[in-house]
């Protein structure tokens, strides 16, 4: 559609204007002198025919009389608008901004670290309303000595007043897109890119650009849309929008680096497909999504200047990008499309809940043993708004958040394009919980798209996102310099002597963690006013959800060093496996309802329970809701239980024959 300032076809209709302010005077000036002159003619007239004759005064005045009382009629009708009369705006906008629509079943991958460092921005909100007057806790550092444990030496945290490494600049607002749309599968959402691509091809010519996500997740995802490339052009062929190269293709992808794949955009079929089919697997695991979405634009945005054509880049990928790309990149891109006049696409999958992470689940085919995977998945926010810990380390769970990662859903929003969620196989994802979502359920509680640095503001202004933010970047156990505290052990050696060395060392942690804990839930609690008079729900369930969290995981802590306690004075025994190939590994934490302080912890337990299924109700339907189930079933006592591994999972390798005969080759891990 081409950006005229009307919808108005000249060739239907004829416009008439309004007669302006000016124009009225002119008008009326130009009406007395023509009275005038009709006057001195009338006058004439009468002079040669009725002279001497009294009519002669008499139809002198009756004409005058006529003609003043004319000159009025058309003064005010030169004020008032034609009955027929077109009246055009300046500008005719079609709404194209739908409010945002999510699918929830895929969950692949995750990513690197966060830093207090890599903070960014959340989501816009209440401005301060209420006097700041809590203070953040602070995480203390001082450890016993007489148990063994480690020295952990933690600077003090400095959230909003620390300088960030990158700041975004801001462009522009555009056009948004209708953002997110519902999709079973490549076929469904290649049929709405055809309706789109009819749309376009309505107003202009089209330059169509794929680009593909190099990993080898995608291998099966490039197979299906390069068989229905066919389709498309045939079924934009039928309705004659294809002739004369009216649509034109441009085939890229990306990894750790950028390739072009078509030497020229083409209308050629079979070009297209050969393209499609030279898209490589890059084993780096690194993909530059934001820089390659900019690269691939520029590449295009010459021929499509001097061809006069409009730009669609389509995005294949089902992971969330390099971090690091998307802070310094994603603006940069969202402007550079803008400047071009291109609508990105984007067929894409679900964030993980407030988590940049899932896990693949990877056996080593000579060990036998299983790994866990990181993929970038999320999260679905501008920076995290939930507790990156299940409090005992690191999340290792990849819970639906309901909605598309934060960079590629605004990438499609900014540049009037849309995202697709697509579905995809989370059976090699670990602790996946691929829950569906209704849409209408989830519009309350909508992630903020607006730029990293704008969040960044609001939440500088809000005590109550400030407070929730400060404690989660604190728990955040990729962060190294509290990575020893919040990192809990979860398996011990089954040596007995270095069993009981480990198990000392956790117990003098759990006094650094649990006093952290004692400060946040105070801190948290004092907040409750400020969760009540905000405008935000979802800011609201975070509240809710962090603090029933917080209450659950103290209760553990207390309870993980009980039962250690209680475990070393029983004299535990190495467990006999049931059967020889089976191999003792050591011990393996788990959580159970049964509890070992429950004098100490039943306060806790009890009000964490309450508030987590008060979330049950208040946002039932939501990953909020999904979270809190979570928690509440996992149980509030923990427990050791032996590990064995069965040794038949090794496979027979190869092993080197001779003196000097090369060592058999590693096996590389990959990464997704």
């Amino acid at each position: 559609m081409k950006n005229n300032s009307s919808n108005f076809n000249s060739e239907e209709l004829e416009y008439v204007p309004p007669a302006l302010p000016g124009q009225k005077s002119r008008m009326l000036a130009r009406t007395v002198q023509s009275s005038n002159q009709m006057v001195r003619s009338a006058m004439s007239l009468s002079k040669g025919f009725f002279q001497g004759t009294g009519s002669f005064l008499c139809s002198t005045a009756f004409h005058i009389v006529l003609i003043l009382l004319l000159v009025l009629f058309s003064f005010e009708a030169a004020n008032k608008p034609l009955p027929n009369q077109l009246i055009l705006q300046d500008t005719l906008e079609e709404e194209r901004e739908q409010d945002l629509e999510i699918l929830l079943d895929d969950l692949e991958h995750m990513a690197d670290s966060l830093t207090i460092t890599n903070l960014t921005i959340t989501e816009q909100g209440m401005e301060g309303q209420t006097d700041a007057t809590i203070s953040p806790p602070e995480l203390h550092t001082e450890l016993l000595e007489d148990l063994n444990a480690p020295q952990v030496s933690l600077d003090q945290f400095v959230f909003f007043n620390k300088q960030t490494d990158s700041l975004l600049e801001d462009v522009p607002i555009g056009t948004t897109g209708s953002v997110q749309s519902i999709v079973g599968d490549y076929n469904e959402a290649m049929d709405q890119i055809t309706q789109e691509l009819i749309w376009m091809l309505s107003k202009d010519k089209v330059l169509v650009i794929w680009l593909f996500d190099q990993s080898e997740s995608m291998r099966d995802d490039q197979l299906k849309i390069r068989n229905r490339i066919k389709r498309i052009y045939d079924e934009l062929g039928l309705g004659g929008f294809t002739k004369d190269d009216a649509l034109t293709t441009g085939v890229a992808s990306y990894g750790s680096q950028f390739d072009m794949h078509t030497r020229g955009p083409t209308s050629n079929r079979e070009q297209i497909e050969r393209a499609i089919d030279a898209v490589p697997v890059d084993p780096s695991g690194q993909e530059q999504m934001c820089s390659a979405v900019s690269e691939a634009i520029k590449r295009h945005r010459r021929y499509a200047s001097i061809a006069d054509r409009k730009v669609a880049l389509i995005l294949v990928t089902d992971e969330s990008g390099n971090k690091q790309d998307n802070r310094d990149s994603l603006e940069n891109a969202i402007a550079i499309a803008k400047a071009t006049n291109c609508r990105v696409f984007v067929m894409g999958r679900e964030a993980i809940f407030g988590y940049p992470y899932a896990h693949v689940r990877w056996t080593h085919p000579i060990e036998g043993t299983t790994h866990l995977l990181p993929v970038d998945r999320g999260p679905e926010t501008a920076i995290v708004e939930q507790l990156q810990t299940d409090g005992f380390g690191s999340r290792k769970d990849a819970m639906a958040s309901g909605f598309g990662p934060f960079e590629q859903v605004r990438l499609a929003k900014e540049t009037g394009g849309i995202f697709f969620m697509m579905p995809g196989q989370e059976t090699s994802i670990n602790q996946v919980t691929d829950r569906k979502y209704a849409a209408e359920q989830l519009l309350a509680y909508r992630p903020e798209l607006n730029s990293r640095l704008e969040q960044m503001s609001a939440i500088s202004e809000d005590p109550l996102k400030q407070l929730l933010t400060k404690v989660i970047y604190d728990l955040n156990p990729y962060n190294e310099a509290v990575a020893d505290v919040i990192e809990i052990r979860q398996f011990f050696n089954r040596d007995p002597s270095i069993f009981v060395r480990e198990v000392r060392q956790e117990q003098a942690k759990m006094i650094t963690y649990i006093e952290y804990l004692d400060g946040a839930i105070e801190a948290v609690e004092k907040a409750r006013i400020l969760r009540d008079d905000s405008v935000s729900v979802r800011w609201q369930a975070n509240y809710d959800l962090l603090y029933g969290q917080l209450l659950a995981y103290r209760a553990r802590a207390y309870e993980y060093g009980a039962y250690l306690t209680n475990f070393i004075k029983s004299n535990p025994k190495t467990p006999t496996p049931s059967a020889s190939y089976f191999e003792f590994t050591g011990w393996a934490l788990e959580t159970q309802a049964a509890l070992s302080a429950a004098d100490k912890t039943a306060g806790d337990i009890k009000l964490s329970i309450q508030v987590l299924t008060q979330i049950l109700k208040e946002h039932e339907g939501t990953p909020w809701a999904t979270r809190a189930s979570w928690e509440i079933k996992r149980g509030f006592g923990v427990k050791l239980e032996p590990r064995f591994f069965d040794a038949r999972r090794r496979q027979a390798a190869p092993r080197p024959v001779g003196p000097g005969a090369p060592p058999r080759p590693p096996v590389v891990i990959p990464n997704l």
